[in-house]
């Protein structure tokens, strides 16, 4: 298995706007291929590497594989007009370099109108998607031969080691949550007995979330954990939660039982963690994976992120090993037959 660092940024520099995640596949294969794990892709794009263990039970780990990302609306002339897919903030968008994958993938920017041509009024307000446009450097009839509207478009963001073990890239929501779930196949190695494991990375959570649902049905676990991310604490949101810290979500969307036995673990071997409390819906997959057929026993742990849904999140490396090698432990540990009676208490 490669390095935790050199997982992530594998993971992060593949494209996988929602709904068009294919190119993923080929990445998580070429992570795990000295795993022995099995590897396969359903027919909504969900990504299911397969642990078999020598224990009864089957306990899948839910993250999602998609990233926020542009979708072309109109050819307008010689640029290409564009809305988002998943969550793009406008504010960050103007004079970034994009990716625009039609029938090759074209190198683009994100303009707008000067600001010496603006008139009295404009240059105060935010722009909005309508104010922006992707320059290509082609002209129509060369634009017309290559793109089309509907065509994804993926924001360059180039890989950057920082201080104190942290990452600065696009897309670590969610691929810092997929990276730590497939690194725990290192741990798993040392992992005497435990239950069959999936590690699932399903599509479209940052749209529709109906990857989870439809891979939550077809696993059918006893247990489920879903990994996504959540808001580091930051300049402006100082209540957010510390970047080398695990979260324990706790909430209506949580199972009581399952959370109490994550935090004795991590109690009883110094795991480090704050506990984020949910009180309606995560907003993530925990809410699709806990309800389908009659419901699975959920719990949300998640990763502290900095900068969420821009090209530029911050994450700590560090506390995604850390995570792994927690979960890892938790295999080691479950009982899945404790877990099936209720699912809220």
């Amino acid at each position: 298995m490669k390095s935790m660092l050199e997982t992530i940024k594998a993971l992060a520099a593949a494209a996988g706007p929602s709904g068009a995640e294919d190119s993923l596949f080929k990445t998580v294969k070429m992570l795990v291929k000295e795993s022995g794990a099995k590897v396969e892709k359903d027919k909504m794009g969900n990504i299911i590497v397969i642990k078999r263990g020598n224990r009864r039970g089957r306990v899948a780990f839910f993250t999602h594989n998609d990233e926020i990302g542009l979708i072309i609306t109109k050819i307008d002339r010689d640029y290409l007009r564009f809305t988002e897919v998943g969550g793009y903030d406008e504010k960050v968008l103007l004079g970034q370099e994009v990716i625009v994958y039609g029938k090759k993938e074209i190198r683009g920017i994100i303009g707008a109108k000067p600001p010496h041509l603006q008139t009295k009024g404009e240059s105060d307000k935010f722009l909005k998607f309508e104010d922006l446009y992707i320059d290509v450097g082609m002209k129509n009839k060369d634009i017309l031969k290559y793109i089309n509207v509907g065509d994804r478009v993926i924001i360059r963001s180039d890989f950057t080691e920082m201080k104190q073990n942290t990452v600065c890239v696009k897309a670590l929501d969610n691929r810092a949550s997929g990276a730590t779930v497939l690194y725990m196949l290192k741990y798993l190695e040392n992992v005497k007995n435990h239950p069959d494991v999936y590690l699932v990375l399903n599509s479209q959570e940052e749209t529709t979330m109906a990857g989870s649902k439809v891979s939550a049905h077809a696993i059918d676990p006893d247990v489920a954990f879903v990994l996504d991310v959540t808001f580091a604490k930051q300049t402006g949101f100082e209540q957010g939660y510390p970047l080398d810290r695990i979260g324990f979500g706790m909430g209506a969307n949580i199972c009581k039982r399952i959370f109490d036995f994550v935090k004795k673990t991590a109690d009883d071997n110094n795991v480090q963690y704050f506990i984020e409390p949910l009180p309606s819906m995560s907003g993530t997959d925990a809410y699709a994976v806990q309800t389908v057929k009659k419901g699975v026993t959920t719990m949300l742990i998640s990763l502290p992120i900095r900068n969420m849904h821009s090209p530029v999140e911050i994450a700590s490396v560090k506390t995604m090993e850390e995570a792994s090698r927690f979960l890892s432990l938790l295999m080691s540990n479950i009982k899945t037959e404790e877990f099936k009676e209720r699912i809220l208490k």
